[in-house]
């Protein structure tokens, strides 16, 4: 216990807003501060931190135990005022967001050393093109696609390409960004209007945004700077995104008993819970991608639409037959709104970049 707490140590006043107390006080009933003059010491303030971190470490496991063991529950005992139990659901949603992305990032690394001898292109062979057509763009024949690599690898990414060069070569969309990058860097003193004639790209609005953006790139790296910096976006952008995601379950839950922020408790709690799961199977991944990609598989198909039903159930304390009815509406709607929430998002990445 915190000797500081000990009624010898107690005083008349509060030593923060001066209101008097009495001595069987052990906080001030005016501002809540601690009922003590004993002085600071080394091992109070350790003990102090010691207690703190242990209650939040208490409410973080209640939190998580909930969680997987009891669906929705914790959103409804919240609401419900039960809150001194758990930890507080918009706080645990962003350090899980940020603990994820760093999981996704060093996933990312762990994947590109091991594939970094990996990623040359046999253009003798169909299987390997037909690889890269899946991941690039939807060509009509393979060989359509082997041209495309002849003219992908004659490309360097430290050179400056014209419109016309880029225009014969479809998978070389990154030499744009690449080539005005370079093109600055060369001609410095030279307009945007200027470095777009000279490129052969039409005087728009779009090209002046997309070639000033492009003179923003440390290196010439475009793809990989820019999975980077949405890796760092990422969590405080899906934070602002889930507001809007929470429309749909007040529109297909109306209620005057929950309001909007009731809802927006039950969208952070659930995709906390997927957050936690994902940051398990990126942990996984860093060890056997198959088996991660295996749990990932079975969760999206049968357990992650699971905990959805119950989740619902449990909050929201309808039945079953009802439940799963708006469970059905719930899907394409929620498609719908994580579509338009996440190019809102992508949108305003862009702009901060």
């Amino acid at each position: 216990m915190i000797q500081r707490k000990f009624k010898q140590y107690r005083g008349y006043e509060c030593l923060n807003c001066e209101t008097p107390l009495d001595s069987s006080e052990k906080y001030c009933h005016h501002c809540g501060q601690l009922n003590s003059t004993k002085r600071l010491t080394i091992s109070d303030f350790i003990e102090e931190f010691l207690s703190n971190f242990y209650a939040y470490d208490s409410r973080l496991r209640n939190s998580i135990v909930s969680m997987f063991t009891k669906p929705g529950v914790l959103a409804k005992e919240f609401n419900e005022g039960k809150r001194q139990k758990y930890a507080n659901p918009f706080r645990l949603f962003l350090s899980v967001s940020i603990l994820l992305f760093l999981t996704i990032s060093l996933a990312e690394k762990f994947s590109d050393s091991q594939s970094k001898n990996n990623n040359t292109v046999n253009i003798n062979n169909p299987k390997e093109i037909a690889a890269v057509g899946q991941d690039s763009l939807a060509f009509s024949n393979a060989s359509q696609l082997k041209n495309e690599l002849k003219e992908y690898k004659n490309l360097n990414k430290d050179s400056i390409y014209t419109k016309e060069e880029l225009d014969k070569s479809s998978i070389g969309f990154y030499y744009k960004f690449s080539s005005f990058r370079n093109f600055h860097i060369k001609y410095p003193n030279k307009t945007t209007a200027q470095a777009l004639k000279e490129l052969g790209y039409d005087d728009t609005q779009l090209n002046h945004f997309l070639y000033n953006k492009s003179i923003l790139f440390k290196t010439n790296n475009i793809k990989n700077e820019l999975a980077e910096y949405f890796y760092q976006k990422l969590p405080f952008l899906i934070f602002l995104s889930l507001p809007i995601i929470t429309i749909i379950f007040w529109m297909v839950f109306y209620s005057k008993k929950i309001n909007y922020t009731e809802h927006l408790i039950f969208s952070y709690t659930f995709f906390t819970f997927l957050f936690i799961c994902l940051i398990l199977f990126n942990s996984i991944a860093l060890f056997s991608e198959t088996i991660s990609e295996f749990l990932i598989a079975i969760s999206t198909l049968f357990i992650f639409p699971y905990y959805l039903y119950r989740s619902l159930r449990n909050f929201y304390q309808q039945n079953r037959w009802k439940t799963v009815l708006k469970f059905i509406i719930l899907n394409p709607l929620f498609g719908i709104f994580l579509l338009i929430s996440s190019l809102i998002m992508i949108f305003l990445g862009i702009l901060l970049f």
